[in-house]
């Protein structure tokens, strides 16, 4: 879950996209630099006035059991589904340019990336899926900002989870032809399934918990 405030976040001057052994080389977020999502507690001199961004660093409210329990389950059925080579994770860092990265609910990765356990954040064409479970304080950033950022970023598919009387449902998107942003290829009520990126049936009802 992020703050809707997280687009005003612009790359630093100078800054260049590099191969991607250059951004594997800088993982680790830079001095000052902010996650999609970071609150305020990351930043205790975000209120000085030689912050960087003091408007947009603003706090995010604690996850509900909804949140918790539809991430673990998604995760827990994709594991369950994927094919050898591919791995979803929970809560890691993407990478999506020079000086943004994001930290989606769920990310579908690369088994090479996944089985590097000193890693802290992935590539975005080590990603194949994100997966965001929207929030009560995020529903502008999940449905538009981040959608956005994933799809300029190159990651071919992405799903957003919403809440029903606390029963999930989910919107799948595929990137479009151009790579210009995303289009809808379903909303999924009681049952998702998907040809891609790779045949996934699950029961949205009987979620693991």
């Amino acid at each position: 879950m992020t703050s809707v405030l997280d687009d005003w976040l612009q790359p630093r001057a100078g800054g260049g996209a590099g191969g991607a052994s250059d951004r594997l080389s800088r993982l680790r977020p830079a001095a000052g630099e902010r996650r999609d999502g970071e609150d305020r507690a990351d930043h205790p001199d975000a209120d000085h006035p030689d912050a960087d961004h003091p408007a947009a660093l603003i706090p995010t409210g604690p996850q509900t059991r909804f949140h918790e329990r539809v991430t673990y389950g998604l995760r827990t059925a994709l594991n369950a589904q994927v094919p050898g080579d591919l791995v979803a994770v929970s809560r890691m860092d993407v990478l999506l340019g020079p000086e943004r990265r994001a930290r989606p609910d769920v990310s579908l990765v690369d088994d090479l990336a996944a089985a590097d356990d000193e890693r802290i954040c992935y590539l975005a064409e080590e990603v194949r899926l994100v997966i965001e479970v929207v929030g009560p304080d995020a529903g502008v950033t999940d449905r538009d900002v981040r959608p956005r950022h994933y799809a300029a970023a190159g990651i071919p598919h992405f799903w957003r989870v919403e809440s029903s009387d606390c029963r999930p449902f989910v919107y799948s998107f595929e990137l479009d032809a151009d790579g210009a942003g995303y289009q809808v290829t379903g909303v999924h009520h009681t049952r998702l399934a998907v040809d891609a990126p790779f045949p996934i049936d699950i029961d949205l009802v009987r979620l693991p918990r």
